[in-house]
Order: C-alpha cells, then sequence, then structure tokens
C-alpha cells in the first residue's frame, strides 16, 4: 500500500528536489554554459507540464505514485510523460490503475539485475475515453520469464496490444478503456 506521508516530509522531498535543480542551474551559470542553463529550465518547465498532465487525470493514488516514485530507493528509474488533453476523468479507476502500475514495478523489481542501470520511460497517450500506455525499460533483465507472465495476465480493463520482453529490455503498449473497464464491473 501507498506510504502515509505527513505534509512536512512532502514539503522536505520537494524542496530537495528544488534545490537541487536550482544548484545545477547556478553551477552552469557560473560556468558560462548558457545552453545548458536554457535546456535545464526547457526541462522542468516539461516536467511541470507532464505533472500536471497526470494530476488533471483525477487519479491521485496513481499520480501521487508516480510523482513520488524517485523518493525511495530503487533499482530502476522512471520518467514519464503525458501527452493529450482530452480532459479524462479516472477518478472511478484510480484505485484500479494504482494496484496495476505498482504491480508491474515491483515485477520490474524483481526481473531487473540490481547492479545494472535500468530505466523505465513510460508515455500515457490521452484520449477521449481512454488511456495508452508505452513503456520502455532498458537495462538488464535477468528474469523474462516473471514479466512475460506479467504481460499476460491483465486484469481486466487492461488490453496488451503490443509487447517485447528480451534480456536488454522490455516494450509493450498497453490501453485502458474507461468504457469497457466499466462495463466489467
Amino acid at each position: 500500500m501507498m506510504k502515509k506521508r505527513s505534509t512536512l516530509e512532502v514539503l522536505r522531498h520537494s524542496r530537495h528536489d528544488w534545490l537541487n535543480r536550482l544548484q545545477l542551474i547556478k553551477a552552469n551559470m557560473s560556468l558560462g554554459r548558457w545552453d545548458r542553463v536554457n535546456n535545464l529550465i526547457d526541462e522542468i518547465v516539461l516536467e511541470s507540464n507532464h505533472e500536471s498532465g497526470l494530476t488533471n487525470l483525477h487519479a491521485s493514488m496513481f499520480a501521487e505514485y508516480l510523482v513520488t516514485f524517485h523518493w525511495e530507493p530503487r533499482l530502476f528509474s522512471m520518467e514519464y510523460e503525458v501527452i493529450g488533453e482530452a480532459g479524462l476523468n479516472l477518478s472511478d479507476y484510480d484505485h484500479s490503475l494504482y494496484k496495476w502500475v505498482t504491480s508491474l514495478f515491483s515485477q520490474i523489481e524483481t526481473a531487473v539485475d540490481k547492479k545494472a542501470e535500468n530505466h523505465l520511460f513510460l508515455s500515457m497517450h490521452i484520449e477521449e475515453k481512454e488511456i495508452r500506455f508505452f513503456f520502455e525499460l532498458s537495462g538488464i533483465i535477468e528474469s523474462t520469464e516473471g514479466l512475460s507472465t506479467w504481460i499476460e495476465n491483465q486484469p481486466n480493463g487492461f488490453w496488451v496490444e503490443d509487447s517485447q520482453v528480451s534480456k536488454e529490455g522490455c516494450e509493450m503498449q498497453i490501453r485502458f478503456s474507461c468504457e469497457e473497464s466499466h462495463n466489467n464491473k
């Protein structure tokens, strides 16, 4: 289950993240690396826009898990993007999405080499009544069987449209339909 954090703990993590970003900008300014300063600012704006898109889905448990993912020690790094602004309200599916993504991330942690640099890129494409998830995992996967089994056993509302698992990484495209999920309730 999701870790319950106090307001002060959330503020401490957020402040730490922002101070790291400001220190990077300041260091590059002092070195006269103005292109890098502009790139860092663009990255921060883009990341903030994706975070805003995620929170606008009205799935608070799901969004909180992704936003705070890097606050705990992990065996893989993760970044995400949110594409589209269809006004999709996922509040009725928040718990299902949270359980689904935590199950996947737990499976990834079990599957990857603990000493390798593993990275997951998640792209969420928001459409009128569905969301398409594109996962791209790079690194070293020691247990392809476990990940393949997880992919094959999707809960109601989730459909695998494409997947490839190898020792070097994994790519998958999974569709979640609000209408089809609602019909299966």
